[in-house]
């Protein structure tokens, strides 16, 4: 019996690091998982779908349900997609984790404003988007004890 047997939570950036193991330590205590990662490098560029696929099925292993998402957190409407994806399948949403998140590994005045962009876009827009649906689904149905972890890094 875990101490999150039955809830229900999207991890963003669960694909790697932090997010990952966030994952896979909530698998082990029984919350099924929306896994979201859009599968981009820790710099943000590239993506693809297999990093987060990879983290669902090791959940999976642990016992308990999970479904991948790779939309980006920064696209205000697909935030509120994972809020939908995670309601249709699961039927519920108890927990959101504010991950994603990018790395520019550049001193300051070698960091251009499209990078420095980038960076705010992520891990600012991403967690308001999150945070804003999230917070609107929990009055909507009268969530009495919502979990929101916020994970900032700039």
């Amino acid at each position: 019996m875990g101490m999150l047997d039955g809830k229900v939570a999207i991890i963003t950036g669960a694909g790697r690091g932090l997010g990952r193991e966030e994952a896979l330590a909530m698998a082990k205590e029984g919350c099924n998982l929306l896994i979201n990662d859009l599968g981009a490098g820790f710099d943000g560029t590239g993506e693809g779908t297999k990093v987060a696929d990879i983290v669902a099925e090791e959940c999976r292993k642990l016992g308990v349900k999970t479904v991948g998402n790779y939309d980006s957190v920064i696209d205000f409407n697909k935030a509120k997609g994972m809020i939908d994806q995670a309601v249709s399948e699961f039927g519920k949403l108890d927990i959101v984790v504010n991950n994603a998140g990018i790395l520019r590994d550049r001193m300051l005045f070698n960091m251009s404003e499209e990078e420095f962009d980038g960076v705010i876009a992520v891990h600012l827009k991403g967690t308001f988007n999150m945070t804003r649906h999230v917070a609107a689904y929990f009055r909507e149905t009268g969530k009495n004890d919502p979990k929101l972890k916020n994970f900032g890094r700039i």
